[in-house]
């Protein structure tokens, strides 16, 4: 019988692994849900105690508690397709791009942001959030399975985040700890989750190799900045009084 449950494989540097809600072993967390298009949404909930990745420049966007999904549509006793959950995105791609270990499908965990990826490697991201590093020779984690619903176990039902980490409304870039499972709609409905997937870049595993996207935001940023500047100078000299000798 096909075996979906993930191997999650860390970065070497990795200093807060996959683990569990109540106990000292890690586990993975699981549902089943009927798919629209056919076959079986099986949802996968990775719990990690903290997110130690910084954010910009600054020490800042760590938190307590970090809820991390992986979702593999089943059929006919095949992955068809996968979806994986990548900071406040997730990735869609079809059964060919996973690996399998010991005939289980492999989970490439970044380092500190935990972000799940289909191949080891490193991934451009926006500046100036740091890039995702899973290098994949950290420790691989076969995890034993705990089925979930929206009531049980009971700890399902807390509804209050998952650590004490509150992000500050001075800096945008903090994050609060994360909600529960079942406490995220957008992720616990399957649908959704792949619905507001990006496509497929499995193979985008080497520092700029795929960040076209990503320069392209940047000389954006960078172009409205110079724009805004060069506004504010003009209305700063057609303010100053007549005969101004530092105009």
């Amino acid at each position: 019988m096909l075996d979906t449950a993930p191997v999650v494989v860390h970065d070497a540097q990795e200093r807060s692994p996959l683990t569990a809600v109540d106990s000292a072993r890690p586990a993975v967390y699981t549902r089943a849900v009927p798919a629209e298009q056919g076959g079986t949404w099986r949802q996968y909930w990775l719990y990690y105690r903290y997110q130690d990745q910084d954010r910009g420049i600054v020490r800042s966007g760590r938190h307590e508690g970090d809820w991390e999904l992986v979702q593999y549509r089943v059929e006919d006793q095949r992955i068809v397709e996968a979806v994986y959950a990548q900071h406040s995105g997730q990735e869609r791609c079809g059964g060919e791009e996973i690996e399998l270990r010991d005939g289980r499908p492999v989970v490439y965990a970044s380092h500190g942001s935990h972000a799940s990826y289909f191949h080891a490697g490193i991934r451009d991201r926006l500046w100036p959030d740091p890039n995702d590093e899973s290098d994949g020779r950290g420790l691989a984690t076969f995890a034993p399975v705990v089925e979930i619903t929206r009531t049980s176990p009971a700890w399902m039902t807390k509804a209050t985040p998952w650590g004490d980490s509150r992000a500050s409304r001075f800096v945008p870039i903090e994050q609060d700890s994360p909600p529960g499972p079942a406490f995220q709609p957008t992720r616990w409905n399957p649908e959704t989750f792949a619905a507001n997937a990006r496509d497929c870049q499995a193979d985008c595993d080497t520092v700029g190799e795929c960040d076209t996207p990503e320069k392209a935001l940047t000389v954006t940023g960078i172009g409205v900045l110079l724009g805004a500047a060069l506004l504010t100078l003009r209305r700063a000299r057609r303010r100053r009084p007549p005969g101004d000798a530092t105009a």
